[in-house]
């Protein structure tokens, strides 16, 4: 039983830690509406990739500007605090979201875009923050209550007047109908 104990322990502590990234974000030039990708590690991530026929990466977020900085606001399901029961909308600094234990690789992209629109879809995507959204278990594209990562990203470019799939998608937006638009210009990549 106490061995039982101890692997438990071990997994909590595993699954809880907050691990920085282990590439050099410091010269990385930030704009508020970049969005960023990475491809996790787990089961769910290579099941995203999967699924995303050539697709590269498995989550995505959108940077915004804080008083502590630049941000990324994303929602993933699994990476909850301690003492939390649900899958919320986060906004983590750009070294928690591309740390070593959650990316494998990743990517900042940037639209060539309206300076207006990339703020205004920020400004959104910190206002569905401050609301708690959750995570869309479902993955419904008609339900805005709840959401998954890629459709953050669509919702609050679309509120700002710019649909960053180009109507590239079906009933599920994937990673590639965003990273994949000729509109994007890639800033870092590791």
């Amino acid at each position: 039983m106490a061995s039982v104990s101890l692997i438990a322990i071990v997994l909590f502590a595993a699954c809880s830690r907050k691990e920085e990234a282990t590439v050099d974000m410091s010269g990385i030039d930030f704009a508020e509406g970049d969005l960023v990708f990475r491809r996790g590690l787990g089961a769910k991530s290579h099941a995203v990739v999967a699924a995303d026929v050539g697709g590269v990466y498995s989550h995505s977020g959108i940077v915004v500007k804080s008083d502590s900085g630049f941000m990324i606001v994303h929602i993933s399901p699994g990476e909850r605090e301690v003492g939390e029961i649900e899958d919320r909308i986060k906004m983590e600094t750009p070294g928690l979201f591309f740390a070593a234990d959650r990316a494998q690789h990743g990517a900042v992209y940037r639209l060539q875009e309206s300076l207006n629109i990339c703020t205004a879809a920020a400004q959104q995507a910190v206002r569905l923050h401050s609301k708690g959204v959750r995570f869309d278990h479902d993955y419904l594209l008609n339900d805005s209550t709840e959401m998954y990562c890629t459709e953050l990203m669509w919702y609050v470019y679309r509120l700002a007047g710019k649909d960053i799939t180009n109507g590239k998608y079906d009933t599920h937006i994937f990673p590639s109908a965003i990273y994949e638009n000729k509109e994007l210009s890639i800033i870092y990549k590791f």
